[in-house]
């Protein structure tokens, strides 16, 4: 049950953005064994002035359509899911028209005790048998 958060400067088409959210989605579901329907994203755009980033740490150089993709996920992936996931997301949004370098990717890793889907009840009590 990963939850995606992308921020995205306000600026940038529209069809960028969801090319970037879509490419995401795609990648957990060829790198991390997602369902496809296993799909929750949210998407806030900013001001340029509002996504405060340093355009070189890292050895990165970013512009002013820098984005940002949160992945918060159940633990369990391995390194080479985690990279494959990062490369898979990378190269979509490059042929959308993004430049490498302003794809920021941030998996944020939890347990099932961690997440409600609804009614009040923890995942971890729902008996589910897939853990995404």
């Amino acid at each position: 049950m990963p939850l995606t958060k992308i921020s995205a400067p306000k600026h940038l088409q529209s069809s960028m953005v969801k090319a970037l959210a879509e490419a995401v989605q795609e990648g957990l579901v060829k790198t991390c064994n997602v369902p496809p329907n296993d799909l929750f994203q949210l998407i806030t755009r900013f001001d340029v002035d509002e996504i405060i980033l340093d355009p070189h740490f890292g050895g990165v150089n970013r512009s002013n359509n820098a984005c940002i993709a949160e992945i918060v996920f159940l633990t369990g992936r391995t390194d080479d899911q985690k990279r494959a996931l990062f490369h898979h997301i990378s190269d979509k949004a490059v042929q959308a028209g993004f430049r490498s370098d302003d794809i920021m990717v941030a998996l944020v890793e939890n347990s099932r005790m961690d997440w409600s889907l609804g009614h009040g009840v923890a995942y971890a009590d729902h008996n589910a048998k897939n853990p995404v």
